[in-house]
């Protein structure tokens, strides 16, 4: 178990809570506290466990200590380094929770994801081209694996003809930028989920491949599963032409087929696990059978974890392209 922070060796309860005071007068004033602690050492030494474990004890310590000075004060630097080692950790869920809490905090002071942004809005809209950013090499990798999923998705058949081939900057500026822009606060949720999804689909094949007997599938289970809902979440969410509310995911199909180019009778309708896997060799590439597989495992993985079967790297890897190019259709079609 970790101690806590080597700092709190170095203040007493009196001083940090009068800094604490003190930091909550101005952003800058925040920024130069939360920057002397160990924690930032840590990571740049690339001790990411540590700088973790030690700024998440930190900001508890200044919640119990100053819970009003630590509301008020602006958060935007510990969240951006505590997302940082997150990444560097591969826990990819709470990297983007915590870069997208400092898009919060910086939302607060008045910056803008366009006209006055900042590294963490950098990292939500998947700018890795963009200068001025400490962590530029995750949002890099981060944009890379998007621009894979693109690459995929526009390779397969289906597409209608009045939509043309996604392209980055659409998926930026019509559903990320979209998301942390005023009114567009439903979909914060979708997009954070959205990049954890494409994050986490390498390092848990490389998980699998790990692993040389039986046993869990429950992680590979949870994270297909997300990117599934994410699917139906966007679906449901998509300002063109949404559903109205109470549908299951099959009738949505059915009320937006013309919009996505698929059949009205696409069938999602739960099987077993094995079925699924069976059906991977046969189904084919291509955007209607992408939105199958993604609404069978729906359906299925949703009402049951406790499938016995042998998900493979070959079977796990195909599935979550096909859920990720579902997901990328519902963008393509819907947002822009």
């Amino acid at each position: 178990m970790s101690g806590p922070e080597p700092d709190r060796v170095l203040l007493t309860n009196l001083d940090l809570r009068r800094m604490l005071v003190q930091a909550a007068t101005a952003p800058g004033v925040a920024n130069d506290f939360f920057s002397r602690f160990s924690y930032v050492t840590e990571l740049m030494q690339g001790n990411y466990s540590a700088a973790f474990e030690h700024g998440f004890a930190l900001l508890r310590r200044c919640q119990e200590l100053a819970p009003e000075a630590y509301a008020e004060m602006h958060k935007g630097t510990p969240y951006y380094w505590l997302g940082t080692a997150a990444f560097l950790k591969h826990d990819y869920e709470t990297a983007v929770f915590f870069y997208d809490a400092a898009v919060s905090e910086d939302l607060r002071i008045s910056a803008d994801p366009i006209a006055n942004s900042t590294p963490a809005l950098r990292f939500i809209q998947i700018e890795g081209a963009q200068p001025e950013q400490a962590a530029r090499s995750l949002v890099e990798a981060t944009q890379e694996k998007l621009e894979l999923a693109i690459v995929h998705y526009n390779s397969l058949p289906g597409r209608p003809t009045a939509v043309p081939p996604l392209q980055l900057g659409e998926v930026r500026g019509c559903f990320l930028r979209r998301a942390v822009s005023p009114g567009g606060e439903r979909l914060r949720t979708l997009a954070t989920a959205f990049i954890s999804f494409l994050l986490e689909a390498e390092y848990m094949s490389a998980l699998m491949t790990l692993r040389t007997g039986g046993g869990t599938t429950e992680p590979f289970f949870v994270h297909l599963f997300k990117g599934c809902l994410l699917f139906e979440s966007l679906l449901k969410s998509n300002p063109k032409n949404p559903p109205r509310n109470g549908l299951a995911l099959g009738a949505i199909l059915q009320h937006l087929s013309s919009d996505l180019g698929t059949p009205h009778d696409i069938r999602i309708g739960s099987t077993d696990f094995a079925t699924i896997l069976a059906s991977l060799s046969t189904a084919g590439d291509s955007i209607s059978a992408a939105i199958e597989c993604t609404g069978k495992i729906r359906n299925t993985v949703g009402h049951d974890l406790g499938w016995n079967t042998s998900l493979d790297t070959a079977a796990y890897n195909a599935i979550q392209l096909k859920v990720a190019s579902a997901c990328l259709h519902a963008i393509s079609c819907l947002y822009r």
